[in-house]
């Protein structure tokens, strides 16, 4: 009989492993069960997702959580590059300190949006009714499909800037204090309450298209 028999070693061993730990590493389906984490949370709605509730009489947006208000405003950007350095410094320095003394919360935000024709569009449909020259209604013709093509195919850079307030009045004042700061350099214009719209979709909704490419 032979003193080292290495398969009754390894019988052995299994036998001493299954005593000192009955239970297998992975753990019992209890622990499985237990240890498996919670499914994310499914919103119900697109409400539950974006954080505005609603959009006040004068054009402001409210946001809900911690609460408070915004309003979109574009900026007339301008190329410091084709200033002279002066031109170029008084522009940084005005926006510097237009953002220095504005010490909440703001965003300025880039989008490529589609070029609008439509009131250039308007405006040949109505003259190619009115047109009895058929060179000329050929002409007027080729015109619109060109304007309809670069609404479509082509976008421009715009920016805006979103101010952000406790109250409706704080953003009305904020803006105040903004255009007195940096409107020589830095014109803000208005925006349309369907362009404003047209916007917050695009920022909540990253994939869709606006315009005529929709």
């Amino acid at each position: 009989m032979a003193i080292f028999d290495e398969k009754e070693i390894q019988k052995q061993a299994a036998r001493s492993s299954k005593k000192l730990f009955p239970f297998s590493r992975e753990g019992s389906k209890g622990e499985k069960k237990k240890k498996k984490e919670k499914p994310p949370e499914i919103k119900k709605s697109v409400t539950d997702i974006i954080p505005i509730i609603d959009q006040t009489k004068n054009g402001l947006f409210e946001l809900k959580e911690e609460g408070g208000y915004f309003d979109i405003w574009q900026i007339q950007s301008t190329d410091v590059n084709s200033l002279n350095e002066e031109d170029a410094n008084r522009h940084i320095y005005m926006l510097a300190k237009g953002y220095q003394g504005d010490e909440k919360s703001l965003k300025v935000v880039s989008l490529n949006l589609p070029v609008s024709t439509q009131k250039q569009q308007q405006f040949l449909q109505k003259k190619i009714q009115q047109s009895e020259d058929a060179l000329f209604l050929r002409f007027l013709q080729k015109k619109l499909k060109e304007l309809q093509y670069l609404e479509w195919g082509r976008t421009n850079r715009e920016y805006f800037l979103f101010l952000y307030g406790d109250k409706e009045t704080d953003v009305i004042a904020r803006h105040a204090q903004f255009m007195r700061d940096v409107q020589s350099v830095l014109p803000l214009s208005t925006v349309s309450q369907e362009k404003k719209i047209d916007l917050l979709y695009k920022l909540y909704n990253q994939n869709a298209k606006l315009g005529n490419k929709q």
